[in-house]
């Protein structure tokens, strides 16, 4: 299970879904020709930044929160033949609530 992955400082783990076409209010979330997935949904989340001056910056996202993810980036791995994804906090794009 992918659970058993625990990301580092500012990574996510993130499991992609089908995404809806249109958001509730009509806006367009993505053409109907792309075959890739741009939700997902968090399943782990690491520790937060830590700067160079020693303060820690808390994560903004939390394990089960549905997220809008960028095209191009996240590292694709595989456990337990379940592909995941793992991201940095401030590659996401925006929250789905």
């Amino acid at each position: 299970m992918a659970s058993r992955v625990v990301p580092l400082l500012n990574r996510i783990v993130v499991q992609k879904l089908e995404a809806p076409l249109k958001s509730a209010g009509g806006i367009i979330l993505k053409e109907s020709d792309d075959s890739s997935p741009m939700v997902g949904k968090v399943l782990s989340v690491g520790g937060g930044h830590i700067f160079d001056n020693g303060k820690r910056r808390d994560m903004l996202l939390k394990v089960g929160q549905n997220v809008l993810l960028p095209t191009y980036l996240g590292q694709e791995i595989t456990v337990d033949q379940e592909k995941v994804y793992i991201y940095r906090d401030t590659d996401i794009v925006a929250v789905l609530e």
